[in-house]
């Protein structure tokens, strides 16, 4: 592999990761809702994410690159045929929908809860500069999160150190003593197949874009163990302050703001910008669904209605969505990742 091909991979990696790592795994919401709660067995939880996150997102990468597709419906009409398809996209697109408003109101959360500064100030910011990310493609992701996803990984390990080398802080493995030994199978599956049913939106379209079948490998594997080592150092972590840290609506914001203001500042940043990159990301991928892409200007009228939607929706709050919705998305997302998975022969155009 060549050094340019290997940049390329990384440049996917980022963006697999960047499409995963919204408000709801950056904050620390996400990954105590389907792996804090489970106590000891959070770990082994994770570890079988992780591994449906590198065989199930190279695979989607693939498929991206044989079907040469555009947006994520051409692989849905694949798996399902068509008239089942049209389904499919109307699940893929309202689920799309709610992520971006939890992401508007992770964004709010943070600031309103770390810079105190207004909700809604936080949220239109951000919706203005997401706007202006997807008027350049998907260029304008890649390029995103080939800043953000460095810096969140840094945050992410930095904060695991700190929590590891604090005598006085040590992972509360008595707190959780009601969870079903198997809980942790459904918990991965689910919160891997939520995951992938999200990054479908970015992965088609960039394995279509992509032709390189070693880059597309390398890419999906190390974003699947960048977001393994990001899982186990945040999950550890919040381990270290259970019961308190249940009680915040951005637990690893409160986290880092124990350590240092420089750290606490660090994440905010980084936070901010994860929750931005996977926004660009959810939007992008409904925008290339309801749109004709030879229509720019139409494209662009569709992205303002969807965060102008997004807005008013998020006021209902950051947790309440990542509570109800979130396990709801992962189960019925596991349908499209069993259809994933299923033994098929390929007749796809070259």
């Amino acid at each position: 592999m060549t050094r340019t091909d290997l940049r390329l991979a990384t440049q996917i990696a980022f963006t697999y990761i960047g499409t995963v790592v919204g408000a709801g795994f950056a904050s620390g919401q996400e990954i105590m809702q389907f792996f804090t709660l489970l106590g000891p067995w959070a770990y082994p939880g994770i570890l079988l994410a992780t591994f449906f996150f590198a065989w199930v997102g190279i695979q989607i990468l693939q498929l991206g690159r044989k079907l040469n597709a555009k947006s994520y419906r051409e692989l849905t009409s694949y798996l399902f045929g068509s008239k089942l398809a049209m389904i499919v996209d109307v699940f893929m697109m309202i689920m799309l929908f709610f992520v971006t408003v939890a992401m508007l109101a992770g964004v709010g959360a943070l600031f309103e809860e770390q810079l105190h500064i207004s909700f809604q100030i936080g949220v239109l910011l951000t919706m203005a500069l997401t706007f202006l990310t997807i008027l350049r493609g998907m260029k304008g992701i890649l390029l995103a999160n080939s800043i953000i996803v460095p810096i969140m990984l840094t945050c992410v390990i930095s904060i695991f150190v700190y929590s590891f080398f604090q005598a006085e802080f040590k992972p509360n493995t008595t707190y959780f003593t009601n969870v079903a030994p198997w809980q942790w199978i459904i918990s991965g599956i689910s919160y891997a197949a939520l995951n992938l049913g999200l990054a479908v939106s970015v992965l088609v379209p960039l394995g279509g874009e992509i032709k390189n079948t070693k880059v597309l490998k390398m890419g999906g594997l190390l974003g699947a163990i960048g977001l393994g080592i990001m899982l186990l150092g945040a999950q550890y972590a919040m381990s270290t302050r259970v019961p308190m840290i249940l009680e915040y609506e951005v637990p690893m914001g409160f986290l880092s703001s124990t350590f240092s203001p420089l750290m606490q500042a660090l994440f905010v940043m980084a936070l901010w910008g994860e929750i931005y990159s996977t926004l660009i990301a959810n939007v992008f991928g409904l925008s290339s669904q309801l749109t004709n892409p030879r229509k720019p200007v139409a494209g662009s009228l569709v992205t303002i209605l969807i965060l102008t939607a997004a807005f008013f929706v998020a006021q209902v709050g950051f947790s309440n969505i990542v509570h109800y919705l979130y396990p709801l998305f992962g189960n019925l997302c596991f349908i499209l990742l069993l259809m994933l998975l299923w033994p098929r022969k390929i007749h796809v155009p070259k």
